[in-house]
C-alpha cells in the first residue's frame, strides 16, 4: 500500500519577519532612511501642532489667554501627512525594484506570497515604530520653541503628564498605520513578482 506524500509547509513566524526585517534594514539602511525621515518629519508637523495646542489650553486656564491654533494650520498637518504617505510609498517601490533577485531567489526556496506580504510590511512597521518616536520628541523641542516666544515657559512645567503620553501613544499609533498603508501596494507588488522573471532582472 503506497503511503501519501507528505505536504511540508513553510512556516514564516512574526518573530521570523522582524528578525528579517531588521537584517534587511541595517543592511539598506541608505534606503530606509528615506522612509524614516518621511515618517519623522510628518509625525513632528503633527505633535509640534498638538503640543501647542496643549500648552495653549494651559496657558488660558493660568492665565486667562485666548490663544489657539488656526484651522488652516491642521490642514498643512494632513497635507503634510499625505506627503509622507507618497513618499513612504515611493521608496518603498524603488526598494522592490533593487530587490527583484533577492525576492526571486526567496520565492524560488519556498518562500509565499504572503511570507513576502509580511516582510514588507514588518520592515514598514519598524520603521514606523521608531520614526513616530523621533517624530514625537523633534515635535515636543520644536513646540516648546516656538511656544516660548509667546507664552511663559512655567507653562510647559504646568502641562499634565497625560497629554504627553496621549500623544506617544497617538504619534506612534499613527506613524504605524501610515506607514503599513503606504506599504500595501509595494508589498502586494512583491508578493505577485513572479521568481524566474526576477531571477533574470537586471538592475
Amino acid at each position: 500500500m503506497k503511503r501519501g506524500k507528505e505536504v511540508k509547509t513553510i512556516k514564516f513566524s512574526w518573530a521570523d519577519a522582524f528578525r528579517f526585517g531588521y537584517d534587511n534594514i541595517k543592511r539598506r539602511f541608505h534606503r530606509t532612511r528615506i522612509v524614516l525621515a518621511a515618517v519623522t518629519l510628518g509625525i513632528a508637523f503633527f505633535s509640534t501642532l498638538y503640543f501647542t495646542d496643549a500648552f495653549f489650553k494651559v496657558y488660558a486656564q493660568m492665565e486667562g489667554g485666548s490663544l489657539r491654533v488656526e484651522n488652516y494650520q491642521y490642514w498643512l498637518v494632513f497635507v503634510s501627512l499625505i506627503v509622507s504617505v507618497v513618499s513612504i510609498t515611493n521608496s518603498m517601490l524603488i526598494a522592490v525594484y533593487e530587490r527583484y533577485r533577492e525576492i526571486g531567489t526567496m520565492k524560488c526556496l519556498g518562500a509565499l506570497d504572503q511570507h513576502i506580504l509580511k516582510l514588507f510590511l514588518v520592515e514598514s512597521i519598524i520603521l514606523a515604530l521608531v520614526g513616530g518616536t523621533l517624530g514625537f520628541g523633534v515635535g515636543l523641542v520644536a513646540s516648546v520653541i516656538s511656544c516660548s516666544f509667546i507664552i511663559s515657559f512655567k507653562v510647559f512645567l504646568q502641562a499634565p503628564i497625560s497629554v504627553f503620553l496621549t500623544l506617544l501613544g497617538e504619534a506612534v499609533f499613527l506613524s504605524v498605520i501610515l506607514s503599513a498603508a503606504a506599504t500595501l501596494y509595494p508589498a502586494y507588488k512583491a508578493a505577485k513578482l513572479n521568481p524566474v522573471e526576477a531571477l533574470r532582472h537586471e538592475i
